[in-house]
């Protein structure tokens, strides 16, 4: 949690929103998006909210994304974050693992095994 109190995840639920809110908007301006379409994108968006943590945050953006084209780019931003983070992860697992003189580790994380331990 930041000094607000407001944790990192809800800090990207609220971006979250505010970049779906623009895809609705956007869409309706356009038209390819009826009134009643945008209200039950929003309602099915936060009936799933609060997630569990990032990983559930993308999920649900899968999902929903997987039914109205306008979460896709949503969805696909976030996805390409979540995968980012995960690189990261595993590279300073790997780096640990290697600082500590355990290559097979390493390895091991590489291929996609364990992270930790």
């Amino acid at each position: 949690m930041d000094d607000s109190g407001v944790s990192n995840t809800d800090q990207i639920v609220q971006q979250v929103e505010k970049d779906l809110l623009a895809e609705i908007v956007k869409n309706l301006k356009k038209h390819n998006l009826k009134p009643d379409e945008a209200q039950l994108l929003a309602k099915e968006f936060l009936s799933f909210l609060p997630p569990k943590d990032f990983n559930d945050l993308v999920e649900i953006l899968k999902n929903i994304g997987s039914k109205y084209s306008e979460a896709r780019d949503v969805y696909v931003k976030y996805h390409a974050m979540q995968e980012d983070m995960n690189s990261k992860v595993k590279l300073q697992a790997m780096a640990e693992h290697i600082n500590n003189g355990n290559i097979e580790k390493a390895i091991e994380v590489a291929k996609g095994g364990i992270t930790n331990g």
